[in-house]
């Protein structure tokens, strides 16, 4: 019997290794025929420059990290040059095109929005720890949950309390400048940006006091974020294990542990009755409290992680490229002061402006927006194709990735006259609409939109306006105003 046992063992075993190896085979092969296929179907669109067999353009890309023209330059110089076909770019064995078109854009955006889905696999990975399944990466029903109860907590009231929040937020910065104001000492301003629009949206979503703020962003969530930005470009960086990689692991799971106590004690409160802040968490808790807690925890964190990142990378980026220009640019410079005397000006001693008036602030907004198309802070945006698709008249299979070049967009000379050149007036002509055509795109457009783009423009004119008028700006050196390639 023993040995009919072991024998049964045995083949069971060696069914087991087959079934294992047939697998490994059978996946190979559909990979193999998959990468062929998109071989051929993509035989249509123009190859981008820098093409080697099997490797494609990974060496190309590898050698623009951290020079001139960086990554994100070239995949604009590439897909420009062919729009409105997309141009064909290969990262190791993965197949990609590369568009800078707005018809093609809108089509992936909106018209035929269900084909497109995130790229989590590549273009997201060095993000999901912060992302994880929030806003930003997530699909389907938990996307449309969420985008609901954001929706609803940015209404008005917080819309007028992000202007107080703003005041207060500037208001603390002015102190530091008057206290260097005509000693000819510098400041990094892109620094203090970052810490000012931290300080904002800790305020608006969790009501945490710049102190707060202070201790927890800074020497957690701003490190978290310098390594994805640095592993987007050098993913190799996700995988060795250096003293960098443990320190950004331990950062995650401080920040984690942080955020989730924010929330459990804020859901206890609520729970128990007592008052609580009535700020962004609390309007989407509200709508969250018959859930089960453990999941509501980490699915806020991870909506309050992507809230930071997007609610202050944006804002500081345009504000610290909006003075760099208007540094530049003593015209434009004075026409932001003369209008923004007509609404702050005018204020008694502790008063805030309206949301009605700061909509007055016309060239003050076109010059923030024109900081956007000039400097696309997010330069790219992937997506990957679920079946195939037409694009700009070429056949793109299933499992590409396409890479929207938003950079490619904004700096297209048919689309933008002298797109290289800070022109304001470009959106306070009265023939100009920046909706139409999907040509102007930092908050993405079509149904996935960022949520938050009046909210970043409302606080970003609060805050450059009263620079403006209080301040005279100069670059404290002229090799300020490079743009990071990493």
């Amino acid at each position: 019997m023993d040995a009919v046992a072991v024998g049964a063992a045995a083949i069971i075993t060696v069914m087991i290794a087959l079934y294992l190896i047939l697998k490994v085979v059978v996946g190979a092969v559909a990979s193999v025929l998959g990468f062929v296929r998109k071989e051929l179907v993509l035989a249509r669109a123009p190859m981008a420059p820098g093409f080697v067999p099997f490797i494609g353009h990974t060496i190309t890309l590898f050698k623009a990290v951290g020079s001139y023209p960086c990554t994100w330059d070239l995949f604009a110089q590439w897909s420009t040059a062919t729009a409105p076909k997309p141009v064909r770019v290969q990262i190791f064995t993965r197949h990609c095109v590369v568009i800078a078109d707005p018809s093609t854009m809108k089509r992936v955006m909106s018209s035929n929005l269900k084909n497109y889905s995130k790229d989590l696999e590549f273009s997201y990975a060095p993000f999901l720890e912060i992302l994880g399944t929030g806003l930003v990466t997530s699909g389907g029903d938990t996307w449309r949950k969420m985008r609901g109860h954001i929706s609803k907590a940015l209404r008005v009231e917080i819309l007028d309390e992000i202007i107080a929040i703003a005041t207060r937020a500037v208001d603390r910065l002015c102190v530091k400048l008057d206290a260097i104001k005509g000693t000819g000492e510098s400041i990094d301003m892109e620094n203090e940006f970052r810490l000012l629009t931290l300080q904002v949206i800790g305020e608006a979503i969790l009501s945490l006091s710049p102190e707060e703020s202070d201790e927890l962003f800074p020497s957690l969530y701003l490190p978290i974020m310098d390594e994805c930005n640095a592993r987007s470009l050098s993913p190799w960086r996700t995988y060795l294990p250096t003293p960098e990689w443990f320190a950004h692991r331990k950062r995650v799971r401080q920040l984690d542990a942080a955020i989730i106590k924010i929330v459990r004690d804020r859901w206890d409160k609520k729970r128990s009755g007592q008052k609580v802040p009535d700020d962004i968490l609390e309007r989407v808790l509200d709508q969250e409290l018959n859930e089960k807690q453990s999941e509501v925890e980490r699915q806020l964190c991870y909506e309050i992680k992507t809230f930071l990142l997007a609610g202050h990378e944006t804002s500081a980026a345009m504000l610290t490229w909006t003075m760099h220009e208007l540094s530049n640019n003593g015209e434009a410079t004075e026409k932001i002061r003369k209008e923004s005397d007509k609404v702050f000006g005018r204020l008694k001693k502790d008063a805030l402006p309206t949301r009605e008036s700061l909509d007055t602030l016309d060239y003050s907004l076109a010059a923030l927006k024109e900081t956007l198309r000039l400097y696309s802070v997010v330069p790219v945006v992937t997506r990957v194709a679920e079946e195939d698709d037409d694009l700009g008249g070429v056949r793109i299979p299933k499992g590409t990735t396409v890479i929207m070049s938003l950079q490619g967009v904004h700096h297209r000379e048919d689309l933008w006259p002298d797109p290289l050149v800070y022109k304001p007036e470009r959106f306070t002509d009265p023939g100009f609409n920046e909706n139409e055509g999907f040509k102007f795109l930092p908050f993405i457009q079509g149904p996935r939109n960022c949520l938050g783009q009046y909210l970043a423009l409302l606080e970003a004119r609060v805050v450059l306006c009263t620079l403006i008028r209080k301040y005279k700006w100069t670059k404290a050196s002229a090799e300020n105003g490079k743009k990071h390639t990493k």
